[in-house]
C-alpha cells in the first residue's frame, strides 16, 4: 500500500513514455495526410457516425507493484504469443471485468509497465493471449510487426489513456488512444507506431481505410468553450498530441482508469459533452507507410 500511495502522490513523475516521435510529442502544427478528407469520409460511410464517449465509472484500474511484488511466468493462451519475461503479479490486483480482461501494471519507482489482454490469474497460474512491457522513462518502441500488445494495434493502454491524476492537474501531455467503431478502419493494416491490426472486415466500399496507428487531430477550430473541466482538459489534448487509432470498440471510445484513491472522481454530465465531437471534426495526420499485418496481405 506504501508503494501505491508513493506513485499516486507522485503519478506525473512517470510519464506517458519520455520525449520521442510518438505519444508525447505534440502535433498542433504537424502536416494534414493528403488523403485526410477521403480517410474521414470512408469512416463516415462506414458507419462511424455517433460521437465520442468515455466512461464515467472506469472498468480500468491501474496496479501498482513494487520491489517486493512477486512475479510470475506468463502462461500464454496461444502458442504465437509468447511472454520472454516473468511479469509483477499479486493476487489483490485487478483485471478488468469486461470481456478484454486488461490487466495494467506500473512497477514503483523504476516506471515499468506491463499489459495484458485476455487475463487470469487461477490458483497461482497467470495466464493471458498478449501483451507487452516497456519502460516509461524511455521514449515508445513500436513492437515487432506482427505483434499485438494487450491491445490490437500494439501500441499501449496505459501511456493512451485519460487518468484522474492529469484531468485533475488540467493538462494532458501526451496522445489517447481511441477505439473507433468496428468496421470502420482498415482490415490487417497498421502505420508506426503500430505493429498489428484487427481482422474485422471492412463495411464501407471505398478504397481508404484507416490503418491502425494512425494519428488524427482534433481541429483547432473546434469550440470546446462550453466544456466542463473534465471534457476540455480532455478536448485540448485531442488538439495538441491527438488520437491514435488503437483498437475498436462499438462505438467512438476513449480509455480511462479509476483514481488511484479515493471514490471515483469523474463527472458523467462533465464527461458527455465529449459526444458533441465527431469523427468528421479531425483530421488524419501524414500516415507514412502502410504495412500489412504479416500473413495477411
Amino acid at each position: 500500500m506504501l508503494f501505491a500511495l508513493a506513485l499516486a502522490s507522485g503519478l506525473l513523475d512517470c510519464p506517458a513514455f519520455a520525449p520521442g516521435p510518438y505519444y508525447t510529442r505534440p502535433i498542433a502544427s504537424a502536416p494534414v495526410d493528403a488523403d485526410s478528407s477521403q480517410y474521414i469520409r470512408s469512416m463516415i460511410d462506414a458507419g462511424s457516425t455517433g460521437g465520442f464517449w468515455i466512461a464515467a465509472e472506469p472498468a480500468e484500474t491501474v496496479n501498482v507493484a513494487g520491489p517486493k511484488t512477486p512475479v510470475y511466468r506468463v502462461h500464454p493462451k496461444v502458442p504465437y504469443h509468447a511472454f520472454g519475461e516473468p511479469y509483477p503479479w499479486d493476487a489483490d490486483f485487478h483485471i478488468e471485468p469486461l470481456s478484454d480482461a486488461h490487466a495494467i501494471v506500473v512497477r514503483a519507482p523504476s516506471c515499468d509497465l506491463y499489459e495484458t489482454y485476455d487475463t487470469t490469474f487461477t490458483n497461482g497460474v497467470f495466464s493471458a493471449y498478449s501483451g507487452a512491457h516497456w519502460n516509461l522513462r524511455r521514449a515508445f518502441l513500436p513492437l515487432e510487426p506482427g505483434t499485438p500488445s494487450a491491445m490490437a494495434s500494439g501500441l499501449s493502454l496505459y501511456a493512451g489513456m485519460v487518468r484522474w491524476e492529469e484531468v485533475a492537474s488540467g493538462e494532458i501531455r501526451h496522445a489517447l488512444n481511441w477505439a473507433a467503431p468496428a468496421g470502420t478502419v482498415a482490415q490487417w493494416s497498421f502505420v508506426r507506431p503500430a505493429s498489428d491490426a484487427e481482422g474485422i472486415r471492412f463495411k464501407g466500399t471505398g478504397k481508404y481505410r484507416l490503418p491502425y496507428g494512425a494519428r488524427l487531430r482534433l481541429r483547432a477550430s473546434f469550440d470546446i468553450s462550453r466544456f466542463g473541466p473534465q471534457s476540455a482538459t480532455i478536448a485540448r489534448a485531442m488538439k495538441r498530441y491527438g488520437i491514435y487509432l488503437a483498437d475498436t470498440a462499438r462505438e467512438n471510445e476513449l480509455y480511462n482508469a479509476m483514481p488511484f484513491i479515493g471514490s471515483n472522481r469523474w463527472n458523467r454530465a462533465d464527461l458527455e459533452a465529449l459526444a458533441s465531437i465527431h469523427i468528421g471534426d479531425f483530421e488524419v495526420l501524414s500516415l507514412g507507410t502502410v504495412e500489412n499485418v504479416p500473413g495477411h496481405n
